[in-house]
């Protein structure tokens, strides 16, 4: 039976009135060329472009992927389209049994790696091959098939184009699950005996590393034997500066042409130089979340009134204009906004009520509250003015005695301090792994979920337990999408954290070049990016 289509509404409209609001994502596939631009004629597109960006784009050898999937250097079976559902890469179609639990990938034929080795299903069983050795982990997602493909018991190829796997149990959105990195494809022979990288990745991409400097710069080159559309730039530098202002600096400066990945640019940055002729300032959809994590295991976030109390102080389109320069959308939900599976959740703000929850809850009593800070994302976001924009709400309860301290500190031993309880609030990014959001559904709301531990939430519900074993074993993609709203609507009352805002990534580029876009997660495909002349 051919993969049953899901009828999903994804409500993606911006719903503020922004400047800049409205650019429309470009494909994950590394071949579209964003509306309206041109290759310039007659300029020498050998010349290096250099982008700067707060972390390595290429970890490096224990990495899980080696090189983010912006860089076009690796492809995966499966990407997504528009709107957040599975689409066509190196996989054409894909169809599975009736109860879901033997898929068939039809490969892409005609494609070669770059060092010119055929991509088939030889290629793709040994990656799995790979996989099996892990779970690995990465700065982008972690690879675990053990998560990615539950239950898998083989994979076997039928010929050089058609590739089977067989699941102990049906997973109906197995295909969402697959989106980009968590089907990540190489050529097996970049692959250590551990399942590591034995030097530079090998994949089919439209581009390949020829250096890589952890900490400072990674090169990448194009692949003049790619099988799509090949880039129009010979030649890309990405430095690594995790600094904002620092980073902007060399923008300024000229010696970047752009600005990448994640919290590229400031808000208040990018609106000094929006308009300016000198710039590019590109914004677009992006699949991060910022939550206020709180520790629900101790008082007072134990008490559902005190986090749903919080919740209604804060004003979050002021959070947005005031922090974010407009560049956000309001959060009422766990979900974010570019999943298929997205349900418009209410954003409440009513402080009179919120601060009536809170004093119900820590009466006249004295009460120290710590907020940490995360440096990798407080680095990347206005984190700091936001922390005590929440801390002069929290500290200026009348009738109360609450005192907050805000501490920043590295995210090894924020993670530390938050799974141990010795915390109260946490500001932090959540992205989301692939176009199946039952992993992050999970992670945070299940009572034995991995994030929901580590992060020291001690978020428990029953009823939500048994919901997500239920769609552990679903075999019915109606119903997982009915559990999910579910979910979304249980996590808008009881708050396993607070959501504040869903971002709209913005980037910025000098003049000199062209065919830079703000896609989601912040990155662009850099085919279409080159020298305007």
């Amino acid at each position: 039976m051919k993969k049953r289509t899901l009828s999903l509404l994804l409500a993606v409209a911006c719903a503020l009135s922004l400047s800049g609001c409205g650019g429309a994502p470009a494909p994950d596939a590394q071949t579209s060329a964003p509306a309206g631009s041109e290759t310039p004629a007659a300029v020498d597109q050998t010349r290096e472009i250099v982008f700067a960006a707060s972390r390595d784009q290429c970890p490096g050898e224990q990495d899980a992927y080696y090189a983010s999937m912006s860089l076009g250097v690796w492809e995966p079976l499966i990407t997504k389209d528009e709107s957040g559902k599975p689409a066509p890469a190196l996989a054409t179609e894909w169809e599975h049994n009736e109860d879901s639990t033997v898929w068939t990938f039809h490969l892409r034929e005609g494609v070669t790696f770059s060092n010119g080795t055929p991509f088939n299903a030889d290629s793709v069983l040994a990656n799995f091959d790979r996989m099996k050795k892990g779970p690995f982990e990465s700065s982008f997602y972690g690879m675990n098939i053990d998560t990615i493909y539950p239950g898998l018991v083989s994979y076997e190829k039928t010929d050089d184009y058609t590739v089977v796997l067989t699941l102990s149990e049906g997973q109906p959105l197995l295909d969402y699950t697959m989106v980009n990195y968590g089907s990540a494809i190489f050529e097996p022979s970049c692959f250590a005996e551990d399942g590591t990288f034995a030097g530079f990745p090998i994949g089919t991409g439209p581009y390949v590393v020829t250096e890589n400097v952890l900490g400072q710069y990674c090169v990448i080159e194009r692949n003049d034997n790619y099988w799509g559309t090949p880039g129009i730039a010979k030649t890309f530098r990405f430095k690594v500066i995790p600094d904002a202002e620092t980073r902007y600096t060399a923008l300024r400066a000229g010696e970047v042409q752009g600005l990448c990945d994640l919290g590229a640019i400031s808000p208040s940055q990018a609106a000094e130089i929006d308009g300016d002729p000198a710039y590019n300032v590109s914004v677009g959809d992006s699949g991060i979340t910022h939550f206020l994590n709180v520790n629900g295991g101790a008082f007072p976030f134990n008490d559902v009134r005190m986090r749903e109390g919080l919740s209604l102080l804060l004003d979050r389109q002021t959070i947005i204009d005031s922090f974010y320069n407009g560049y956000g959308l309001a959060a009422g939900g766990f979900l974010n906004y570019t999943s298929a599976f997205y349900r418009e959740q209410p954003v409440q703000h009513d402080p009179e009520r919120g601060a009536e929850l809170i004093r119900e809850v820590v009466g006249d009593q004295e009460v120290e509250l710590l907020f940490l800070l995360p440096g990798v994302d407080a680095n990347r976001y206005p984190y700091q003015e936001e922390a005590e924009y929440i801390q002069s709400l929290l500290e200026n309860i009348e009738g109360t005695h609450i005192k907050v301290s805000i501490q920043q500190m590295d995210w090894g031993p924020c993670k530390e301090e938050m799974e141990a309880g010795n915390y109260n609030l946490c500001l932090k990014i959540q992205g989301l792994p692939s176009a199946n959001p039952f992993s992050l559904f999970k992670g945070f709301m299940y009572t034995e979920g991995g994030t929901n531990i580590s992060y020291g939430l001690g978020y428990h519900n029953d009823h939500v337990d048994e919901l997500i074993e239920e769609a552990a074993a679903c075999l019915d993609a109606g119903r997982l999408t009915e559990i999910y709203t579910e979910l979304q609507e249980i996590s808008a009352v009881d708050f396993p954290n607070i959501p504040v805002l869903y971002s709209q990534e913005v980037v910025a580029s000098s003049s000199d070049i062209t065919g830079y876009q703000a896609t989601v997660y912040g990155l662009t495909g850099f085919t279409q990016v080159c020298w305007a002349g």
